[in-house]
């Protein structure tokens, strides 16, 4: 029998994201931990509605009286280099993988700041670390993600409140698969039909994780097992960046 994560039981996480692959993996998880788990996602919130964002925390507080664990991880992608990239498919990367998480912590951190404790975990990406071809705006907005978690760990750490980043590569899920897919019908040269094998091939551990790989990493910095670390960026990628 597995040791339980220490101080999860009890806590209230909000998890957006979370109807499929990583974030379905992070929310059940996080529940079978003793989390009362609160998702956002995809038809009823739309992280796009960035004013309807505090009150849907605020309702989440009102129901349990606090929030203790916040998870970014809901996230989308686009496929292309800057010149077949329109304006409007910038706007809503940068919305959704940026300035919804921004929106979320901001609606937050009220709670954790009268708590005086509270864990935000945000999901960016390899790409935070490293370039990948036709994916300028996506790997733009997650490394941008990065760089918010660790200058919110400088604001916030003396409050008690923690803020730390995973940088998860290719992982087995609806989007992996979308994209994939899209590859390959843009730039079947590059990316002939078992473009899978061309991503596992640059993979240490030459598979795709999968999502619960992910997410035992997220309950992790979501729990007191992780009580001193804050500001951190951490690889989930089979040794992908360590070329």
């Amino acid at each position: 029998m597995s040791l339980p994560l220490p101080g999860l039981e009890g806590k209230t996480a909000i998890v957006t994201g979370h109807t499929q692959g990583i974030g379905r993996a992070i929310h059940d998880l996080l529940a079978e931990s003793g989390c009362t788990v609160h998702g956002i996602d995809l038809p009823e919130r739309d992280l796009k509605r960035l004013d309807q964002i505090a009150g849907w925390v605020d309702a989440v507080a009102a129901e349990t009286g606090r929030v203790d664990i916040l998870v970014n991880n809901a996230g989308i992608t686009n496929v292309g280099d800057i010149l077949e990239t329109p304006l409007s498919e910038v706007e809503d990367v940068l919305t959704v993988n940026l300035k919804a998480p921004f929106m979320m912590i901001k609606a937050v951190l009220p709670y954790m700041l009268k708590q005086k404790s509270g864990s935000v975990v945000n999901n960016a990406s390899d790409q935070a670390l490293v370039g990948k071809r036709y994916s300028a705006i996506y790997g733009a907005s997650k490394a941008a993600l990065a760089q918010l978690t660790k200058s919110a760990a400088l604001d916030w750490g003396p409050h008690g409140i923690r803020f730390n980043c995973i940088a998860p590569g290719s992982t087995d899920t609806p989007m992996l698969r979308r994209v994939l897919g899209e590859l390959h019908a843009r730039y079947p040269d590059v990316y002939p039909q078992d473009g899978e094998s061309v991503y596992k091939e640059s993979i240490a551990l030459k598979r795709f994780a999968a999502p619960k790989e992910i997410a035992w990493v997220v309950a992790f910095l979501a729990s007191d097992a992780s009580s001193f670390m804050t500001g951190t960026l951490i690889p989930i990628d089979g040794g992908f960046t360590a070329q």
